[in-house]
């Protein structure tokens, strides 16, 4: 393990961090905050930037970064992120329990939304837009966004990304890792402004429409609202962000193919077939079971409101318009389906990603056609194209891997004195970075009443769900330290 370039890649991610604290500052003085709010992002900035030197006092002598490497200074910037962009909470006595901070910004970052806060209307506009910008920053990740602006060499970018881009990697965008994360950001930012155009149309303030739109960007939950998106009670609003929230659960690399005019090529992709599917076939199930059980009788609210809640679950963004908990069983169970299936590899959405889904979906059939024929000569196709075994096998392993984290998640928080609904859905909504669920974890009442310890277990969860578990295991993992191969 090469610590010094470690620390030496920690602190430079941690300045990009303290430079985004400025903007906050920016907030904070065009809406006239007493100086005590701009004091805790100043007092933040200087903490941030004290250690990341401190940490770059001795510089690596050879600056070659392996895999290893690349995910231990992933895992860690992720929790160094957290930990020291919960200050300007803590030192603003807005949030003032360290761990409830700490809580917030993890799931600010991961673009989980589930919050320890009952009333958020009462907090300053500089702490919601903080609040709020991580889920930006945190949709495409935060190395991504690092390795965009800093001049990094190659073998390092391919490290970095490979250990924080979400998803199974099945196809390459472009050649050159630094220009594909450049052109990520293009149009991640494009679709941004669009949606926060569309809100204003729509009568959302300036503010507002801006820091929504970074939740909808991120696929993140917080909202500057307690009601969420159903304080607008407007149809016009509830339309755009359920359809934006479903694009943004989409792969990126989708829309560069459209730009490049590819939009056949983008059409026969089996995981975005796959992904609009699931979309609207769970709405028109759920849409029939509130219909049959008297939930809504106008057939167009009902359409909106169940399209807009599947929308928000399954591209894990976690925005609400009603409590969708008060609903039948049905639509519960597909709601924690949706929880687990998630958005599409290579988007900001969380959870086991559709391609994933699909290629396990798959496998599992292939196994039953050998058993009714051990003779026959089966491949697992994805987009028409054979799947080697190695592929096949990272997916399964990532699948067992998903289901014994979830396992060992749910038994330490069930320590806590919730009941088993409340656990499971603990454990769902912040191991797949969602926010919103059943009861008292989602819709019904934040995180507050959890114990210190739980809250300290369920920001693991979400940390290990956005980096999609490896990196947070190799961290824990003695062997990572004392292997010198």
């Amino acid at each position: 393990m090469n610590f010094r370039i470690v620390r030496f890649f920690l602190s430079r991610l941690l300045l990009v961090e303290a430079g985004l604290m400025l903007l906050p500052i920016i907030i904070g003085l065009l809406y006239r905050e007493p100086f005590s709010n701009i004091s805790s992002f100043l007092a933040a900035i200087f903490i941030i930037v004290l250690v990341g030197v401190l940490l770059n006092v001795k510089k690596p002598d050879i600056k070659t970064l392996h895999t290893k490497e690349g995910m231990i200074i992933v895992a860690l910037t992720w929790i160094g992120w957290t930990c020291f962009g919960a200050l300007p909470f803590v030192i603003s006595g807005e949030i003032p329990f360290y761990i409830d901070a700490v809580f917030e910004m993890a799931s600010g970052f991961t673009t989980t939304g589930a919050s320890i806060l009952r009333e958020v209307e009462s907090l300053s506009h500089s702490i919601l837009f903080w609040r709020s910008f991580s889920h930006l920053i945190g949709g495409m990740g935060v190395l991504v966004f690092a390795l965009a602006i800093f001049p990094t060499g190659a073998s390092e970018t391919v490290h970095l990304m490979r250990a924080e881009v979400p998803g199974p990697k099945f196809g390459k965008l472009v050649s050159r890792l630094k220009q594909t994360a450049m052109i990520l950001y293009v149009i991640y930012f494009a679709m941004t402004f669009i949606t926060i155009i569309l809100l204003i149309l729509g009568g959302m303030n300036v503010f507002d429409a801006v820091c929504h739109s970074f939740g909808i960007a991120g696929t993140g939950g917080f909202s500057t609202r307690n009601a969420s998106i159903g304080y607008y009670n407007s149809p016009y609003i509830e339309w755009v962000v359920g359809i934006m929230m479903m694009l943004f659960g989409v792969n990126f690399n989708l829309f560069y193919m459209i730009l490049l005019g590819q939009v056949i090529s983008v059409w026969r992709d089996e995981e975005l077939r796959v992904y609009l599917g699931v979309i609207f076939s769970a709405t028109a199930v759920i849409v029939i079971s509130n219909s049959l059980n008297g939930i809504y009788e106008n057939l167009g609210e009902n359409i909106r409101h169940t399209f807009f809640s599947v929308s928000s679950i399954i591209t894990t963004t976690g925005f609400l318009t009603v409590d969708f908990s008060r609903w039948s069983l049905t639509a519960i169970t597909i709601f924690a389906m949706l929880m687990i299936i998630g958005g599409m590899a290579g988007s900001t959405g969380g959870g086991l990603k559709v391609a994933r889904f699909t290629v396990a979906g798959k496998s599992m059939f292939n196994e039953f056609r050998l058993m009714q024929n051990p003779r026959r000569v089966v491949v697992t196709k994805f987009n028409d194209k054979p799947l080697t075994e190695d592929q096949v096998t990272r997916v399964r392993n990532y699948v067992l891997a998903y289901i014994f984290c979830a396992i060992i998640i749910y038994f330490l928080v069930s320590l806590d004195t919730h009941d088993m609904q409340t656990t499971v859905s603990a454990t769902l909504i912040t191991f797949n970075n969602i926010g919103a669920g059943f009861a008292t974890a989602g819709s019904s009442a934040p995180f507050t009443d959890y114990s210190i310890f739980s809250k300290i277990v369920l920001t693991f969860s979400m940390i290990a769900g956005r980096l999609e578990i490896y990196p947070i295991i190799l961290l824990f993992s003695p062997s990572t330290y004392l292997n010198k191969s």
